[in-house]
């Protein structure tokens, strides 16, 4: 199967609608038999196989499983937590306003209410459209503004609970997490040609699908919230390397100049070693040539610039360290 984002605004809501049907009352089912019961259930003979597909790949509700099943995202995410840092106090409210890293959840309260485990009542999405889940008193718990909420779902049933910071895992566990997510996104991306904003929280919602699909405990204790973790690819839009460029300009008089004949393993090893320092590969080789010529005992033999003249000698050759062979 292969996925089109962009499909999602010509899907066949009503055969989209159906097969969400099918796959909650039934479990995960193959495509042939979702085929024959919406053909039946629908009352239309052109459905097949394509039609069911077309349907499903655009969908971030139905998930298809590598065993050749079509899943619900609801059944991915249970005994997940995705957690969120609000940006103002949960004492009496009723509506939790969320980001991209919780969209799984906004999705599925988009088709149909979520129940709450406590009995008390179900949670719907804002019928504005806003990036918000709107649920009876007393749902949410008293967080104050910046501390993190979590949202878990238990037996297909949502529970909100706070988090505390001491509780998230250790840098290099949060690191792990943060790589696996980020390249499933890219590589999503990379084959939409393009990041798009309009596909964005439709790409979210199925690179979690899709590690949990690699990792079915990934989110079993909390951890920060994706949308901070994941902070470069979904901020695509903000180009790092262009602002990074402009600061330098800013301090000082640039020059550009293309440099050919790196070998390959080099380029790997200047690449890798850029990354670790957070740093792009100009930046780094810049970081690189800047320290070596100033090491080097020609450039430590010059006077301070302030002194610099025409009446100034050159520079002494002989001021060179020889080694004991040259000696």
């Amino acid at each position: 199967m292969t996925r089109d984002t962009a499909s999602f605004d010509r899907i066949d809501h009503r055969l989209h609608d159906q097969l969400v049907a099918l796959v909650l009352e039934h479990g995960p089912q193959r495509l042939e038999w979702l085929t024959r019961r919406a053909r039946r259930d629908l009352r239309d003979a052109r459905i097949d196989e394509q039609a069911v597909i077309d349907a499903i790949m655009p969908s971030t509700v139905l998930v298809p499983r590598p065993t050749g099943e079509i899943d619900h995202a609801l059944a991915l995410l249970e005994g997940q937590v995705l957690t969120h840092r609000v940006r103002a106090p949960l004492r009496g409210r009723t509506d939790l306003w969320l980001g991209a890293g919780v969209q799984p959840l906004l999705n599925l309260a988009t088709f149909r209410p979520l129940r709450l485990a406590d009995g008390s009542g179900e949670v719907r999405r804002a019928e504005t459209g806003y990036d918000a889940l709107i649920g009876p008193p007393g749902w949410l718990p008293e967080v104050d503004r910046h501390q993190l909420v979590g949202l878990r779902i238990v037996d297909q049933r949502l529970v909100a609970e706070s988090v505390h910071e001491e509780d998230l895992p250790a840098p290099q566990e949060q690191l792990r997490v943060r790589q696996m997510l980020s390249s499933i996104y890219a590589r999503e991306n990379f084959l939409q040609n393009g990041d798009d904003l309009s596909t964005r929280p439709a790409e979210v919602a199925r690179t979690i699908s899709l590690a949990l699909l690699e990792d079915p405990e990934l989110f079993a204790t909390p951890y920060p919230p994706l949308d901070e973790l994941l902070h470069n690819p979904l901020n695509r839009d903000v180009d790092l390397d262009h602002w990074r460029w402009v600061a330098v300009s800013q301090q000082c008089e640039t020059v550009g100049f293309w440099l050919d004949g790196v070998p390959a393993s080099l380029h790997i090893e200047l690449t890798a070693r850029a990354r670790t320092y957070g740093m792009t590969d100009a930046q780094f080789i810049v970081a690189l040539l800047s320290t070596l010529a100033w090491r080097t005992p020609f450039a430590e033999d010059l006077e301070p610039w302030s002194e610099w003249g025409t009446e100034q000698p050159d520079a002494r050759i002989s001021a060179l360290r020889t080694s004991p062979r040259d000696e």
